[in-house]
């Protein structure tokens, strides 16, 4: 029985994704400049994390949709996973987003038994919608990094794919509703308590990202030595190598033995 692969060792591996996880960390941190300059809200800084949410999961679907073998006239399996993961990622999104707004614009939760002042304010500012273009583009340049530039696409099938972002959704946007929910109502939107929140969600953004980075590195391994890892969904490493690759329609060699 073969050995199972070594990953690249983590530092090759971070060596290689640091770009796009300083970026990640840098962009992560954009709205403590917001939060101490412009007093931002609650409600400003958690819907920051919702758009953040939203460009996560439109990027990942490219991701699911180039990845090898998803590929909708060849294969429906991966077509309902990359439809199951597309249906499932926007509606905890849009869920999130309207929780979020019902509690921290006042409309469900008082402090002080009255509608926070300014709660929708930073939202007409080009601060906000600046904030918001930072995130989108950070992780438009990781896609375009990590998956086109780096060649992700040929050795992680559709199953690797989808189960990351899932993961960090869950992970950050319950993190921010129940540290919102503490800064909001028994801190009363402290700006105290509110840069804490910042720092805490940059630091688990550049913690997901590591930790997503040594992932891939793993599965890269086990394809190039022909190993077998499970991916989620009784989808395993080799279900990749066993389909041809996109830009290779099947038959393709056939008919060109036939010639």
């Amino acid at each position: 029985m073969p050995d199972a692969p070594s990953a690249p060792p983590a530092r090759t591996t971070l060596k290689r994704a640091l770009p796009g996880i300083l970026l990640i960390a840098l962009v992560s941190l954009a709205p403590l400049w917001c939060v101490l300059a412009q007093d931002w809200s609650v409600l400003a800084v958690v819907f920051v994390y919702v758009a953040d949410g939203v460009a996560d999961g439109l990027t990942f679907w490219l991701r699911a949709r180039r990845a090898q073998g998803a590929v909708a006239d060849e294969d429906a399996k991966d077509r309902v996973l990359v439809s199951e993961f597309v249906r499932t990622y926007f509606v905890v999104v849009a869920a999130m987003a309207i929780v979020l707004y019902m509690v921290f614009s006042g409309r469900l939760l008082k402090p002080g038994g009255d509608v926070p002042e300014g709660v929708l304010q930073p939202f007409a500012t080009w601060q906000f919608w600046a904030v918001v273009a930072g995130f989108v583009a950070v992780r438009w340049f990781c896609y375009w990094w990590d998956w086109v530039r780096g060649g992700e696409a040929a050795f992680i099938p559709p199953a690797g794919v989808v189960a990351a972002p899932l993961r960090r959704l869950f992970v950050l946007q319950f993190g921010v509703l129940v540290g919102g929910l503490v800064v909001f109502w028994p801190l009363q939107s402290s700006g105290a308590a509110l840069v804490a929140l910042v720092l805490l969600v940059a630091a688990a953004e550049v913690g997901l990202a590591v930790l997503e980075r040594l992932r891939t590195a793993r599965i890269r391994a086990a394809v190039e030595a022909g190993m077998s890892v499970t991916l989620g969904r009784g989808v395993t490493t080799t279900d990749a190598q066993e389909r041809p690759p996109k830009s290779r329609p099947r038959g393709g060699r056939r008919r060109g033995q036939r010639r």
